[in-house]
């Protein structure tokens, strides 16, 4: 099947096209890849990626990395030979993580701020590159570079754009794909073992049957996609994942660090002296996902020695008993298997790191108790060999520490800390008799990005951090002063709650250190969304990202003396048509009261057109929940309609709806009331909008994806509105997910009314209009098993219902390679116009 989507369609389909919709029919039934209409798939394939950010900057605020891609992966890169053991994608060929290579950047090329220039990377050709990060001196960075059959570590210059080899040894990213530097400019890495070599192919004949038991125990298991089977997989990814530690001074000698082990993560000391990592271990298991499998934290030294044991983790075969679970919080993909246990309070040590400057760690812990039985939180300094003894408080307080960073110098301390149940951000300077100063209570106090001002980015998530202050850091993870020692920086933003036509405004404060007077030295302005990024220890230059609702975000270089700025970047809309086109967003009320947000997207002058619905329900306790959503919004954000975006069918003729859909009810029981309530959202957003003129409410079709596509088919079989539906990568059979599904916990045995009401294919000959269904063949996600749509077809075949199910290989939950792309665009439309427009 290997480049062919694989394909399905009712003989009821085909059979129902009238004459004039023959080469509709046509299309959806061709056996191989298509592209749409130029209109279409001009907007499906706009280069965004040529658009340029200059926010990876380095700690000094000189240089920033641009990482240049090249549009949507190929069918030729999914492809590549690969395993799925447990979760864990391996790229078999190039023996790295697979998404990490299908991912991958096409080059890179660096910004030199004093000379307002682009530098570009001597790359080698006919390669891939991933992971870049800055090394300590600001100049240099270190990334992986993929060839086809191996990945090397490579490190390049931002002054000559020069790049190199750091060792001739190929890495080995499967299961790790980490890239840590030292101060001393060496890098930490995992590498492929000496004498490695490619693990052995599958058995030709099966040696066992697949085996499975069970006792007298419960054990709730969630239903994982790719587990391992049989004593074979279990070879394969150990084998694959199997690494040497090693430090690496590019260009230079390795040193490599103790015997090959299934690495994780590994962080490497100030010097590189010592190498904190996790490696998993075993056994393995058939039930769970390798991010369940046990695993170890330890730190050893250069020659490989362990020196101590931060962490152990057993084994988690589902919800067992937490006594028995470990202390080290899951990680990974299926982390939810089953809660590890809390730490005893007292006893734990917290927030274990690296300290900045000495090969030595620090952690938080409450100390012993006093003559009131009262307990001070403490910063502690852990030296090497890493026993009890080797350990000495750097400082303590009476409330209880959330973070502790150092600035500039290693006796500049910042410390969020809960005082008398209120947050409270405090400067102290250790070794020294100057007092502390609070540099602001409540807020956030938990530092903000590399060098930025209001919130994560220029994304929605900024507009989410109502009333939040944080401290800025630089790009190695310290908090930003000024050379002098007098200042820090504070980021937030200054939310506009009067009207939707002012959008959240990110700023940055100078912060005196001496007094806690605060300066505004930056704030976004009303009109656009602008965050900002130091350039200077004074807080006098910005790099500033600025951008509108029809304006993509561009860099800018801002001044105290030019607010406007100089344009670093002239980034473009390549889709003006439909960034302009007519938005209007509205509330409507259903039946019951209940308030919700509709937004609809219209080719100008519209008037009772064909519409299509794109939505994703989701679980509210009440309206007041519903409602604190709203306010993360963001008016003033650029929409970029990119190859998934639905408005691209505004160029089809369509009007794109997109309803909240919100389910109510008492937490835990939202779903008893599923079904009426999404009949009740849809008949009002259809009501509203026939009666406002801009959708024909008898020509209208719905669709979604995952559990919008749920959702999708459940609106289909329980209501008449909808002549086509569009659904992907969906469950159908809430039968398959006896273990909750969404935020719903009950178990099918706890609750089976509603779950049996939830599946559509248990009701499918009540389907109204016809169905198309698509499916990632290898999807990946919990409860969407392929398997889902293979079924439901099945059962729509059978009963003579209109549909189709277009399966595409190399895809997982939510299809991302450009033939893909392009062929179910040119499906989409061929779908819509056949039961939607005259």
């Amino acid at each position: 099947m290997a480049f062919v989507a694989l394909l399905l369609i009712s003989q009821s389909t085909a059979g129902q096209a009238p004459a004039a919709q023959a080469p509709a029919v046509d299309t959806l039934a061709v056996e191989s890849y298509l592209k749409p209409a130029k209109p279409i798939m001009e907007a499906a394939m706009a280069p965004w990626w040529q658009n340029v950010s200059l926010t990876n900057l380095n700690a000094q605020g000189t240089y920033s990395l641009i990482v240049d891609r090249d549009g949507p992966p190929t069918l030729a890169r999914m492809a590549v030979p690969s395993e799925n053991l447990a979760g864990i994608q391996v790229d078999t060929r190039g023996l790295r993580d697979r998404a990490t290579f299908i991912r991958s950047a096409s080059g890179m090329r660096f910004f030199d701020f004093a000379n307002q220039r682009f530098v570009s990377v001597e790359l080698p050709k006919a390669a891939r590159f991933s992971d870049p990060v800055w090394g300590p001196d600001g100049e240099t960075i270190a990334f992986f570079t993929h060839f086809e059959d191996r990945t090397e570590v490579w490190t390049a210059n931002a002054k000559t754009g020069r790049a190199s080899a750091a060792t001739k040894t190929p890495a080995l990213p499967t299961l790790c794909g980490e890239l840590e530097w030292t101060r001393n400019g060496h890098l930490a890495v995992i590498l492929q073992p000496d004498g490695f070599k490619r693990p052995a192919p599958r058995e030709a004949v099966a040696s066992s049957p697949r085996i499975q038991t069970a006792d007298s125990k419960r054990n709730s298991l969630r239903t994982y996609a790719s587990l391992l089977k049989t004593t074979e997989d279990q070879r394969l990814l150990e084998s694959y994942t199997t690494g040497q530690l090693a430090v690496v001074k590019p260009g230079g000698p390795v040193q490599k660090i103790g015997k090959p082990a299934m690495w994780k993560t590994i962080s490497a000391s100030a010097n590189g002296e010592f190498v904190r990592g996790t490696f998993m271990t075993k056994p393995f298991s058939y039930l769970v996902p390798a991010s369940s499998f046990g695993e170890r934290e330890v730190i050893v030294d250069k020659e490989g020695k362990e020196l101590v044991e931060l962490s152990k983790r057993a084994l988690r075969l589902g919800e067992v008993d937490p006594a028995a679970a470990a202390t080290t919080p899951p990680r990974g993909p299926g982390a939810g298997a089953a809660p590890a246990a809390p730490a005893r309070e007292d006893d734990s040590k917290r927030t274990i790191a690296w300290h900045p400057e000495l090969d030595a760690l620090t952690f938080l812990q409450l100390g012993p108790s006093n003559a009131d039985r009262k307990r001070k939180d403490r910063l502690v300094l852990w030296k090497a060999p890493f026993t009890d003894k080797d350990q000495t408080d750097i400082f303590e307080t009476e409330g209880r520490i959330s973070s502790a960073r150092f600035g500039l110098t290693v006796n500049d301390l910042f410390v969020s800390q809960s005082v008398e149940n209120r947050s409270r951000t405090d400067y102290f300077v250790l070794k020294s008799s100057t007092p502390s100063v609070t540099l602001f209570t409540g807020g956030g106090g938990a530092p903000a990005g590399p060098g930025a001002g209001g919130g994560p980015g220029a994304g929605q998530a900024g507009a989410a951090n109502a009333g939040a202050v944080s401290l800025v850091t630089t790009a190695n993870g310290r908090i930003r002063m000024s050379a002098d020692r007098k200042f820090a920086f504070l980021s937030g933003t200054k939310q506009n709650n009067d009207g939707d036509d002012k959008g959240p405004q990110p700023y940055i404060e100078r912060v005196a250190l001496a007094d806690a007077k605060k300066d505004r030295i930056f704030e976004g302005k009303t009109d656009s969304y602008e965050t900002a990024q130091l350039l200077d220890d004074m807080g006098t230059k910005f790099l500033v990202t600025r951008q509108t609702k029809t304006v993509p975000p561009n860099n800018f270089l801002v001044t105290a003396d030019n607010r406007n700025g100089n344009a670093l970047t002239s980034n473009k809309d390549f889709n003006p048509d439909l960034t302009n086109a007519v938005r209007e967003s509205i509330t409507v009320t259903r039946a019951d009261g209940m308030k919700f947000q509709v937004r609809v997207t219209m080719p100008a002058g519209s008037y009772r057109r064909p519409a299509f619905f794109w939505f994703y329900p989701n679980e509210y306790v009440d309206q007041a929940a519903y409602n604190r959503t709203l306010r993360e919004r963001n008016p003033n954000l650029f929409s970029q309609i990119s190859g998934g975006n639905k408005a691209i069918l505004l160029r089809a003729g369509y009007v794109l709806v997109e309803p909240d859909c919100p389910i109510f009810g008492p937490v835990g029981r939202q779903n008893d009331s599923y079904v009426p309530q999404l009949r009740n959202n849809l008949s009002a957003v259809l009501d509203e909008l026939h009666e406002k003129g801009w959708i024909d409410r008898k020509r209208v079709g719905l669709g979604g994806h995952s559990y919008g596509a749920f959702s999708t088919v459940n609106a289909m079989v329980h209501t008449p509105f909808f002549k086509c539906g569009i659904a992907g990568d969906g469950n159908y059979n809430r039968m398959l997910t006896p273990f909750g599904f969404q935020t719903e916990q009950r178990q099918l045995w706890e609750g089976r009314e509603m779950y049996l009401n939830m599946s559509p294919l248990l009701y499918a000959e009540q389907l109204t209009g016809a169905l198309l269904m698509y499916h990632g063949e290898e999807d990946q996600n919990l409860g969407t098993a392929l398997i889902n749509s293979e079924r439901l077809f099945t059962a729509l075949e059978a009963l003579g219902k209109p549909s189709a199910l277009y399966i595409y290989p190399y895809e997982d939950h939510g299809q991302i390679a450009k033939e893909t792309m392009l062929d179910q665009w040119a499906r989409w439309v061929a779908w819509l116009d056949k039961y939607l427009k005259p």
